[in-house]
């Protein structure tokens, strides 16, 4: 048996059949006995790795019955269960960490006396890493742990062999090796100390000094050290040129063919990268016989430059099913992998991707850091296209929009290639070859569905079968799911079948080749599943306006325990009605949720109340709990505790990188769920913690406060506002006035709109005094000096911040005082009041704890020393400024800020090429920022009030 680990999970017999094990936990478990091969794991310990600190009471059932499906999956019974555990009988060469474990000791032993043979076994070795380690898994402890310890075994084994290439004098060949490698990792020093070698030994010596550098400003900036003995030992000798030289190749050792076969893997028959993210082929695939043969001749003509294939037609006519048909067969000519993005340019809710996002998902395929990409659009556009260097790779760009949306995606590499389906015709492509997808023929439709439900021609006469295939519109994807039904009830006939249709189309009142005939065929399919979980919940998941779903969440929609959703789920994706683009994630293709839209309207209407108050609950639980891994001040912090309180179900967050990325993804989901319940229709009732559904904005809004000033997306805050502020209006709800109100005038200020800002804090500011709430009117103060400030109204600003400063002493409000102080400290520097300013600014450094406010205290100390012009120490609170801002995610001003206050001082003292590469940095946020929320921003880097 083969089981690879680095990557996506992947079991095969000797004989190289892979073994599907399709259930998230099902892979979990066996990636958890096979990361101990022939160890005993004990029970207790697999069960922490599965569930971490809160093991469920019905943990022992659990894991025996995931051991008792293994079992039937896994050849030759290699599970025992012993005493007080479970092993896998299997030998640590069977598996691939075992194998590059074992070529990395054996290259060790060699490196002395044989380092070619040394080096050719690390050759093999790396060649097991298929991308990130157990990246299909679920979110679980195990995935947590495993992940980083084998990432460092792979990188160990990648350092080593270029170690020894380099002893070898092979430096030419592995330069843009290591080059990659090492802008993949940048903190990794003996990398960047291979990169400067190289560089050196093939003539680039201001290239390798400029990467000590680089790696020099990196290592302060985010880790607050400097680089170590060796590295600096190393640019010592280039800068002298006293560099040793390398051992000649031509007198290396040859390697030995029995050490080359210790590292060598088993047999991969498709090589693909990122395997879980790209969709699987369907077995049964028929007609199309001429399309695929002209996409096969074109991807194998993409030697001399990439092949570009647009195929076009009408939604549900089987483009996606060919293109991913298409793209397995020619795999093998593209040995370096496939990679898939939908660009939801066919969904009928959600907004497409912007090229941005969807070059942000193919990179995480690649395994890429998404802090790694550049914030500059044309910078991260070449990073994209770095990947693909000296690579033969497929990418398959589902669902386009139009040209506009593809064309920065398309590979430019030779030896490359791209497959795009679109319902229109993308005409705009330079190169492309088009293959426009109609339905299919009445022979092709009927052959399509006997294939499926097989052996099934004699059910029906040729008439018949006819009217069949014209009742499903000859759509594939219609087509598809009346044939799974048909195999399912093989003593139906067609007549019976046929009768169905009918009686849909009854009720539909038409049936038609458009979404209408396929929605009609998609709900046959689903009340064809019986009496199940499955066929209860997916009328539920079309009553909420969302994208995707948890089984969490699924949950709350249904009314029934976690499991039960998520063995619904499951079944849907097994029967291919939802798919699962990675665990715990499940979404329906847009003509399958049409169908469940339309199946919810059909519900009773108090059922349908209910699965969207479960949901709304849910959600704004989960948006309160995102908060708890950061670093806040009390109010803020007791707000979301309060919150998580009064909304008791919601997932639950272990760290930033949990939660922020969590948010992000659901933000678009918030967003047309709050429009949905902001109809009058939902006025009434208590559902939501004593308050209306309606009130899902207001409570969101709330909920996502820090999370919105963090990512700076003024767009869902302002939507968001407008939300809450339309039904605070129509119920007569001042407190939801006002907080609206507040963010938006905040919001206004901080893009440069301070007029507009000042009113409508003002407006908010008496809202919450009429209530009597000083709390959150002290805040809207707060938000008014820097908006006063922006304005150049300093004078007022001081008053207001003196004020607001004497409420937050009378109210005890200890939290508030840094951030008013700093907005006032940074009036009186503006004033010329410089003394004061440096007192208020140094006393608010040492009595703050917070990071956010750690950070800002420290910049503003900077800019002081900018006005006194004392760069030297400018620059010191600049760098310290960013090292505080590493301890937390902020919002881009701030970072935008640091680093243009650092440019300043880095000009004051005649270093002109770090301050111009500062400033580029900061112009790359706040471009990035003015890209992705469509605005255009008074707001520029050099403006004394950029931030808030």
């Amino acid at each position: 048996m083969d089981i690879r680990l680095l990557g996506p999970l992947e079991v095969r017999t000797d004989g190289g059949r892979e073994i599907g094990v399709s259930a998230p936990m099902l892979r979990a478990t066996l990636a958890a006995l096979a990361l101990h091969p022939g160890q005993v794991v004990p029970v207790d310990e697999l069960a922490e790795q599965l569930w971490g600190a809160h093991v469920p009471s019905s943990a022992r059932t659990t894991l025996r019955n995931y051991l008792m499906r293994l079992r039937k999956l896994l050849p030759g019974e290699p599970l025992r269960t012993v005493p007080g555990g479970y092993q896998l009988q299997v030998r640590e060469e069977e598996t691939d960490q075992g194998r590059l474990r074992a070529a990395l000791g054996r290259s060790r032993e060699l490196a002395g006396h044989e380092p070619a043979g040394a080096a050719a076994l690390l050759d093999g070795a790396v060649r097991l890493w298929r991308g990130t380690p157990l990246s299909d898994l679920p979110d679980c402890p195990l995935r947590t742990v495993e992940r980083p310890r084998l990432t460092e075994l792979y990188l160990t084994a990648v350092e080593e062999r270029f170690e020894l290439k380099l002893g070898l004098g092979e430096h030419g060949p592995v330069v843009d090796e290591i080059a990659t490698m090492a802008r993949a990792h940048p903190l990794r020093e003996r990398l960047v100390r291979q990169l400067m070698l190289a560089l050196y030994r093939t003539g680039r010596t201001a290239e390798a000094l400029s990467v000590y550098r680089e790696a020099r400003q990196r290592l302060v900036e985010e880790l607050g050290i400097e680089p170590g003995g060796e590295l600096r030992e190393l640019e010592t000798l280039i800068l002298r040129g006293d560099v040793p030289a390398a051992r000649p190749a031509s007198v290396a050792e040859p390697v030995r063919a029995a050490d080359a076969a210790v590292a060598a893997p088993a047999p991969a028959p498709l090589p693909v990268r990122g395997r879980a993210a790209f969709p699987p082929a369907i077995a049964t695939f028929v007609a199309r016989a001429v399309e695929l043969g002209r996409i096969r001749a074109r991807l194998s003509d993409a030697v001399a430059a990439p092949a570009v294939c647009l195929i076009d037609g009408p939604g549900g006519v089987g483009k996606s099913a060919l293109a991913v048909r298409a793209a397995r067969e020619v795999a093998d000519r593209f040995p370096d992998g496939l990679l898939y993005v939908d660009l939801r340019g066919a969904d009928p809710r959600n907004a497409p991707l912007s090229p941005a996002e969807a070059r942000q998902r193919l990179l995480a395929s690649l395994g890429a850091a998404v802090k790694e990409v550049p914030a500059d659009p044309v910078a991260a556009a070449a990073y994209y296209q770095e990947w693909f260097t000296g690579r033969r790779m497929l990418v398959l760009l589902d669902n386009a929009l139009d040209s506009a949306q593809i064309s920065e995606l398309l590979p430019a590499e030779p030896g490359c290639a791209a497959l795009v389906t679109s319902r229109s015709a993308l005409t705009g492509v330079h190169g492309g070859h088009h293959l426009h997808l109609s339905t299919l023929s009445t022979a092709d439709a009927i052959a399509f569905v006997q294939s499926i439900a097989e052996g099934s021609a004699e059910r029906g006469t040729p008439a018949q079968w006819e009217k069949l295939v014209e009742l499903c519109g000859h759509l594939p994807l219609a087509l598809r799911i009346i044939a799974t039904r048909m195999a399912a009830r093989p003593r139906w006939s067609v007549a019976d079948w046929t009768a169905v249709l009918r009686d849909e189309r009854l009720r539909m009142d038409e049936l038609s080749v458009d979404d209408l005939d396929l929605r009609t065929s998609l709900t046959v399919s689903i009340e064809q599943l019986g009496d199940v979980p499955a066929a209860r919940v997916f009328p539920l998941l079309g009553t909420a306006a969302v994208l995707s779903y948890s089984p969490e969440a699924v949950a709350e929609l249904a009314g029934c325990p976690v499991p039960r959703a998520r063995e619904a789920l499951e079944r849907l994706a097994d029967a291919q009605i939802a798919t699962s683009p990675r665990p715990g994630v499940y979404v329906l293709h847009d003509l399958v949720r049409s169908a469940a839209v339309w199946q919810a309207d059909r519900l009773p209407p108090q059922r349908s109340r209910e699965a969207l108050a479960g949901l709304a609950r849910w959600c704004v639980g989960s948006l309160h709990r995102s908060n708890a891994p950061l670093a806040l001040a009390r109010h803020f912090a007791t707000r979301y505790a309060q919150g998580a309180a009064r909304f008791a179900k919601g997932r639950s967050f272990r760290s930033v990188d949990e939660s922020l990325p969590w948010t992000d993804e659901v933000l678009e989901d918030v967003l047309a769920l709050a429009a949905q319940l902001a109809e009058p229709e939902f006025d009434s009732g208590e559902e939501l913690a004593g308050r209306p559904l309606s009130c899902f904005a207001l409570e969101s809004v709330r909920a996502l406060e820090t999370y919105l000033g963090l990512r700076l997306s003024w767009r869902a805050q302002r939507r968001l506002c407008e939300l809450a502020l339309a039904v605070g209006e129509r119920q007569g709800d001042v407190f939801a006035q006002a907080v609206a109100y507040g963010q938006l005038g905040k919001a206004a200020g901080q893009q440069g709109e301070a007029p507009r800002g000042m009113e409508l804090l003002e407006r908010a500011t008496r809202l919450f005094r009429a209530l009597g709430d000083r709390e959150e009117a002290l805040g809207t103060m707060m938000n008014m000096v820097p908006t006063l400030g922006s304005s150049g109204r300093l004078a007022e600003a001081v008053d207001v911040g003196h004020r607001a400063l004497a409420e937050a002493e009378e109210l005890g409000n200890t939290d508030s005082r840094a951030q008013i102080i700093n907005n006032l400290g940074r009036c009186h520097l503006y004033l010329g009041e410089h003394d004061q300013a440096y007192r208020l600014f140094t006393s608010n450094y040492e009595a703050v704890t917070v990071p956010y406010e750690r950070t800002i205290a420290a910049g503003l100390l900077a800019e002081y020393h900018l006005e006194t012009r004392e760069f030297e120490e400018a620059a010191r609170w600049a760098n310290r400024a960013l090292r505080h801002s590493a301890e937390q995610p902020f919002d881009p001003f701030v970072a935008a800020q640091q680093r243009t206050w650092l440019a300043a001082a880095l000009r004051g003292l005649g270093r002109e090429e770090a301050a111009r590469a500062e400033e580029s940095r900061a112009k790359a946020v706040l471009d990035d920022l003015n890209s992705r929320e469509n605005l255009h921003l008074r707001v520029r880097v050099e403006e004394r009030y950029a931030i808030g």
